[in-house]
């Protein structure tokens, strides 16, 4: 297939090498101007590196894509969007893929017409340096519609699959979207803001938090449709927490490299649906609040 990726960081990185190991024909949409990318990509535990130089900000290949990936971050989503609407065939399937949620009725308002699919994904990757990434960890993506016309695409799973599975085809893609979030509200602030490994929050210190974030979680979940209790939560994030223990979370690298983090689409949207619900969270807001300080605070 011809694939436009939308922002090359870790994990749009991992998914153009892994696609194009596939014989898939990758073309980068990138902020900076360049016409060209070379890629450094390392799989899972493999000694040796693949290397892929992909075009880049080619109008032309955009409108000849079979699919559109967007991998930047929620609060780029709507800019990116609109950087390649002149040259988007509405015909053209596009799938978001990015921590927390909230951008859903925004992108549906900027694309009435395209097939628009979501993906949330626990595949891990690190940037080593600008042009080098590495796989890290496997974990499942999930792809759903959100509309209409994206019901169609279900065969894109298989795609995905091919190239980094497991994905599978959810059709309330809205479920896996919320336990994903459940996930990185317990894992990504404390990991950022106690500049740690995943790993860490295993020690008994985080317990009481990371329980008491879980029940506020699993109390909005509950009031959207989303049925779960506080101890299923929890014990999902302490597995997590286990298999990616070396891991570091995208936010403690964020916060680390000084950069905005997903924050207000996580902890943000978490607390927006609870005042929707008129539910208390916190927990969850002095967390936010903590993530919303250092990043104002960068030097």
């Amino acid at each position: 297939m011809k694939i436009t990726l939308v922002g090359a960081g870790a994990i749009g990185s991992l998914w153009a090498g892994a696609l194009a190991r596939q014989g898939h024909a990758i073309h980068l949409w990138r902020r900076q101007t360049d016409t060209a990318f070379t890629l450094q990509w390392q799989g899972l535990d493999a000694p040796d590196t693949d290397t892929f130089t992909f075009c880049c900000n080619q109008p032309e290949r955009l409108t000849s894509s079979d699919v559109i990936l967007i991998t930047v971050k929620a609060f780029q989503v709507l800019e990116s969007i609109q950087s390649i609407a002149p040259w988007l065939r509405t015909a053209t399937p596009v799938i978001v893929m990015h921590n927390g949620m909230g951008t859903e009725n925004e992108v549906l308002q900027l694309l009435p017409d395209n097939p628009v699919l979501y993906a949330t994904t626990s595949q891990a990757a690190l940037r080593v340096d600008h042009q080098s990434v590495r796989h890290t960890g496997v974990g499942p993506t999930w792809l759903g519609a959100v509309n209409r016309a994206g019901k169609q695409w279900q065969s894109l799973a298989g795609v995905l699959n091919t190239a980094l599975a497991p994905c599978q085809w959810h059709e309330d893609i809205h479920a896996p979207q919320w336990q994903k979030l459940a996930i990185n509200c317990a894992i990504n602030p404390l990991t950022a803001i106690h500049q740690c490994r995943n790993g860490d929050l295993a020690a008994p210190d985080f317990t009481a938090e990371l329980t008491d974030i879980c029940r506020e979680v699993a109390a909005v979940m509950t009031a959207a449709g989303h049925t779960t209790s506080t101890e299923s939560l929890l014990q999902r994030t302490l597995t997590v927490i286990q298999a990616t223990a070396a891991n570091y979370s995208s936010m403690q690298q964020d916060v680390a490299n000084q950069r905005p983090t997903e924050i207000d689409a996580i902890t943000g949207f978490l607390i927006e649906q609870a005042h929707h619900f008129q539910l208390a969270t916190p927990a969850n807001f002095v967390l936010w609040q903590q993530i919303k300080h250092l990043e104002q605070n960068y030097g």
